[in-house]
């Protein structure tokens, strides 16, 4: 057993149908293909699922792993005031086990807790990128009825050589096959936020290219080819989904995983990509 399955799940307002009953069309497209990636998991069975954020801790230098017993927090939809609430039990076990075999590898990371060292008050907040992602997931497992795994939070830094990243992709899944764990990753991502002049970043074409461009690295599986991306164009799209989906490329590489489902909307300022991975046997 060892990690076999990924994907890129978007994190956007007004994904969550119960919270957002009239969605937009594209909206609408994407949750369908979140559900339908959230159901393909559970029928994964995995032990543990390991997802990468970019909206929790941002720790400077430094790559975190969440070591806390808990995830929990609320998320409310601004359009609507609906909410929700949702707790996941960690597997601090894992996430130790990734630090210390990242530590020794000399990546730059550290092992975040947050209250007490253990037990119920040992819990970092639910942060946006990590609660819609869980939310679709966690409503699969309950339609199923099937026990609900474990998950370990990463949140990775943006001030980090790139490599770095890529190299806590092979070493996730390494860990996988040393402790034969069936383990499924999430890259919680939006692409860039520079598509509508009202948005809060305006309006720049370079949107669209880096958009296209990612779009066609999953479909064609050479996510690798993100290490040769041209800073200006990061620093003009402004997407906050790199950072993630680096550590994807070095799952995809180093487990010979191709690309099985791509759907790219942009229904606000931001693009949203839904994209599943699997081992290529």
């Amino acid at each position: 057993m060892s990690l076999e399955y990924s994907c890129i799940l978007p994190h956007g307002f007004n994904l969550i149908p119960d919270l957002n009953p009239e969605q937009d069309e594209k909206s609408a497209k994407l949750a369908l293909e979140i559900s339908s990636i959230a159901e393909q998991i559970v029928n994964k069975d995995p032990e543990v699922i390991i997802i990468a954020s970019p909206h929790n801790l941002r720790i400077s230098e430094n790559i975190g792993i969440v070591t806390t017993e808990w995830l929990k927090g609320s998320y409310i939809e601004k359009d609507t005031e609906k909410s929700a609430e949702m707790e996941w039990k960690c597997d601090r076990k894992h996430a130790s086990k990734l630090y210390i075999r990242a530590k020794n590898e000399g990546l730059p990371v550290v092992a975040v807790n947050f209250g007490t060292s253990e037990g119920p008050l040992s819990s970092i907040p639910l942060d946006w990128g990590t609660f819609i992602p869980l939310y679709f997931i966690k409503k699969a497992y309950e339609k199923s009825k099937k026990t609900i795994p474990q998950v370990v939070l990463i949140t990775p830094s943006r001030d980090i050589d790139w490599k770095h990243l890529v190299k806590l992709g092979e070493l996730i899944y390494l860990l996988s096959i040393e402790e034969n764990k069936k383990t499924v990753f999430i890259a919680s991502a939006d692409q860039a936020h520079a598509h509508d002049a009202n948005g809060p970043y305006g309006f720049d074409p370079a949107a669209k290219s880096f958009d296209d461009l990612i779009c066609k690295m999953i479909t064609s599986n050479s996510l690798n080819d993100l290490l040769g991306i041209d800073q200006g164009l990061i620093e003009h799209s402004k997407p906050d989904s790199l950072w993630q989906i680096l550590i994807l490329a070095g799952i995809a590489v180093k487990a010979n995983m191709v690309n099985k489902s791509c759907v790219y909307e942009c229904p606000t300022y931001y693009g949203m990509i839904a994209a599943s991975f699997e081992r290529k046997i």
